[in-house]
């Protein structure tokens, strides 16, 4: 469902970073980090950013 770079962001989304910490750490612009994180809320159907990582563990422990 998600791509490998929006599982990676899920994951450091879900550990609680912010945008700029995954901007910072991924080298990529905040703006990049936005337009991931939207495209996770809207595969999954994810209202907030805090719900990324209850979906995630759903996700990761069926696998």
């Amino acid at each position: 469902m998600l791509t490998a770079r929006e599982l990676e962001m899920a994951r450091l989304v879900a550990s609680g970073r912010t945008g700029r910490e995954i901007a910072g750490e991924l080298i990529i612009s905040p703006r990049t980090v936005a337009a991931h994180v939207e495209h996770i809320r809207t595969k999954p159907g994810v209202s907030r950013r805090t719900r990324i990582a209850g979906w995630l563990a759903t996700v990761e422990a069926s696998s």
